[in-house]
Order: C-alpha cells, then structure tokens, then sequence
C-alpha cells in the first residue's frame, strides 16, 4: 500500500509539473464506437473526484501527447439516473464495462476483444509494455 501511494505521489509530482495537458474525458458513447475498428483501444474508467484516477490521467498525458494516434479514452461515471415513475436505474457504465473498482484500465485488441484489465496505477513503463504487446 505505502508503495502505490508513494508511486502515485512521484508520478503526480513528475508528471505535473511536465505542464502537459489532461488527457480529456470522453463520453462512454464515443468510445464505444471505436472499439472493434481495426485498432487497439484502452478505456481509462474513473471519476472526477478519485484521486488516483487523476494520478492515472497525468501518466497518460504525456504518453497520448506523444502519441496522438492511439486510442486512449478516459471515461467518467456517473450516476445512473433515476425515472421518479420506475426507480430501478438505469444500467450505468459501470455495470456496461463490468467495473467495481477504480481507477480501471480495460484494453481491447484491433478485433475488439478484451484482452487485458487492471484495476489501480499503472505506472508508465508499465502502460508501454502492454501498448507495445498489443501493438498500439
């Protein structure tokens, strides 16, 4: 636990101050689409107010500043909205994606298989063995 904490305070601190944007979140809509498509997806899943899925945005920034043509997608939960005449939810994008913890990385081949999923941080070295594995 002390070491992820740690990993996620050095990557916050060397990532931030490289003063490279956010990689911009991405309705799951769109994403979605891009699945399947003849290249390999990555679907980041997380929420505005983890602090961890924050630290996993600024390690991909720089990686998606210096690769524009990869398909990484950051996406957001939301709460399921709720119709005051059938109360049961909606289905959310978490139940979609099958996800109970955050951050999430879920990683799709050019054929839109799921191949590869990691709840947690993956640091940056981590994030290039699976592209290169996967052939982003």
């Amino acid at each position: 636990m002390l070491k992820k904490t740690l990993l996620s305070l050095v990557a916050l601190l060397t990532v931030g101050l490289a003063g490279v944007p956010p990689v911009p979140f991405t309705p799951y809509a769109t994403a979605v689409k891009q699945i399947g498509q003849g290249k390999p997806v990555m679907l980041e899943v997380g929420a505005e107010s983890c602090v961890n899925c924050k630290t996993m945005n600024r390690i991909l920034a720089p990686i998606v500043a210096k690769h524009p043509q990869y398909r990484i997608y950051d996406i957001i939960l939301t709460s399921p909205a709720v119709n005051i005449l059938n109360p049961r939810p909606k289905v959310s994008i978490a139940d979609k994606l099958k996800v109970r913890a955050i951050p999430a990385q879920i990683f799709y081949d050019a054929s839109g298989k799921e191949v590869y999923r990691h709840t947690g941080i993956l640091d940056a070295g981590q994030l290039n063995t699976i592209f290169k594995k996967l052939k982003f």
